[in-house]
């Protein structure tokens, strides 16, 4: 009867064991599961050029060829991970948020685009092999972020964009601002979107001050002198 009892007692030992383990694993898969899944989101810097400026229609190209090239940009920014700015002197990377493209090189391609919906010049292309252009546009990207505190948040952006001389590197044209959109807190594709918009408009106030630079606007006086 001792015997008996006692490999009793022992089998049941074994299966409490047995069960406290595969609750145990059954306990680690249910909270495995139950993590949300982390997909890494990636965002552009785009628009598509809209030729509705006056300002900007001429009967006929500017001639010469234009080379629109990738832009300067600080080191901190130079990268495909969005920038989240807590304060002057803090900033942080979103993990899963991610450019699809870096920023240097979305808007110069979007520029280029920008200047061809217009036809301004006779050509222009973002490289050249077998000619030389007759200018550049080049510029920096001073910084570009989404500003992010708990009662704020806004898409920032701060750049130049210059036209130059490519023979003697005469600076033509300078356009520079700083600008910064509020948003809603956590939403990036409206983060993108401000983005976007931003570098579309202020292109388009670039380009005027570059058509301008080459068809000066006349004068009211010498209008008013050429109609007597």
């Amino acid at each position: 009867m001792n015997r008996y009892h006692s490999f009793a007692i022992v089998s049941l030992r074994r299966r409490y064991r047995f069960y406290l383990l595969v609750s145990f694993l059954l306990i680690l898969y249910l909270s495995g599961c139950s993590r949300p899944i982390l997909v890494t989101s990636y965002y552009l810097i785009d628009y598509q050029a809209v030729p509705n400026n006056p300002a900007l229609k001429l009967e006929k190209p500017i001639p010469g060829r234009l080379q629109v090239v990738n832009f300067k940009i600080p080191r901190s920014f130079d990268s495909i991970r969005i920038i989240a700015r807590y304060s002057s002197h803090q900033i942080n990377y979103y993990r899963y948020s991610l450019w699809a493209v870096r920023p240097q090189v979305a808007v110069a391609d979007l520029l280029t685009q920008h200047i061809n919906a217009y036809n301004l010049f006779q050509k222009c292309q973002r490289e050249y092999i077998d000619e030389r252009p007759d200018y550049e546009i080049s510029g920096e990207i001073f910084q570009i972020e989404k500003y992010q505190s708990e009662r704020y948040s806004a898409a920032h952006l701060k750049m130049v964009f210059e036209l130059h001389d490519y023979n003697n590197g005469d600076l033509l044209v300078r356009h520079e601002f700083d600008r910064e959109t509020p948003i809603l807190p956590g939403d990036m594709t409206i983060f993108a979107k401000a983005i976007s918009d931003m570098v579309d408009q202020e292109a388009e106030n670039f380009l005027v001050k570059v058509v301008e630079h080459f068809n000066p606007p006349v004068p009211a006086d010498s209008l008013a002198g050429g109609g007597k």
